[in-house]
């Protein structure tokens, strides 16, 4: 397989800290077309199977063509849970894990396959591993709960130009609209962004002094109802590049000053799984 592995696999990494409700862990690469099967595995006390608890064993087959969840616990493993495998060899992989209280989804290519009950208590996960015919190219453990309406300040110089403001969302089965502001400190909206799944676009707007500008939605509609997305929202020094799951998808040109952009705003039919500026 020619592709670079960032993360060499097996792969065995401890959780800095615990792993809380809410946050998701999300694994990305690619599959050999000679992959037979590959794990992601969420553990208790040591990054093995040397007896430990295995709360979640989530195992890729090509070689039977499904996806099985099962636990590892006091010694011995429980009731596999099967779903069909959507992966093909030689696929990119995208897979997601979020906590909650007493359940984790499990997204594949952003769509929810999977609501697995806790066995043991996601408090007892200390580490996590990854093995198998996969090579690994992004691996990323964050988010929380976030109320909708959400309002909040961005640190530091906020999204300076050069910055990229990341936003992990999922719009609602049915939604219809959301939202995402990026606000100056004076209340201007320096980029609205509207996905409106009742018109099938997203609009592209600038509030400036208590007035909305000329609205731009060109471009087909990225986002899809009870499917996960990934938008990057990059400060270019003439305009707000926007990506969404890896693909660009509009470069909106600055009509305000690209500095002091220091506030977000995000509502609608949407939830949000994470944040980060970088």
């Amino acid at each position: 397989m020619a592709h670079e592995s960032a993360f060499p696999v097996p792969y065995r990494s401890k959780l800095v800290e615990p792993f809380e409700p809410g946050q998701t862990l999300i694994v990305k690469g690619k599959t050999g077309e000679d992959s037979i099967r590959f794990t992601v595995n969420l553990h208790t006390n040591t990054a093995d199977f040397s007896g430990n608890d295995v709360p979640l064993h989530v195992s890729v087959r090509f070689d039977e063509g499904k996806l099985v969840f099962n636990t590892f616990s006091k010694g011995e493993w429980g009731k596999e849970e099967r779903k069909s495998n959507p992966y093909k060899k030689g696929d990119d992989i995208d897979i997601r894990i979020r906590a909650h209280d007493s359940k984790f989804q499990i997204f594949v290519d952003q769509k929810e396959v999977k609501e697995y009950e806790h066995r043991v208590p996601l408090s007892s996960i200390t580490h996590f591993t990854i093995d198998g015919d996969v090579l690994v190219n992004y691996i990323h453990w964050g988010g929380k709960y976030y109320p909708v309406p959400y309002e909040s300040g961005l640190a530091g110089e906020g999204l300076a130009p050069g910055k990229t403001l990341t936003v992990f969302g999922i719009p609602e089965k049915k939604a219809k609209r959301f939202h995402i502001n990026l606000l100056k400190k004076n209340g201007d909206i320096a980029l609205h962004l509207n996905a409106r799944f009742d018109e099938k676009h997203v609009v592209r707007n600038s509030l400036i002094n208590s007035a909305w500008g000329n609205e731009e939605r060109e471009g087909k509609m990225p986002f899809e109802k009870a499917v996960g997305f990934d938008l990057e929202i990059h400060n270019e020094p003439y305009a707000f590049a926007v990506t969404v799951n890896g693909e660009r998808f509009a470069s909106y040109a600055h009509r305000l000053s690209p500095d002091e952009v220091n506030g977000l705003q995000i509502g609608g039919d949407v939830e949000i799984t994470g944040i980060q500026l970088a």
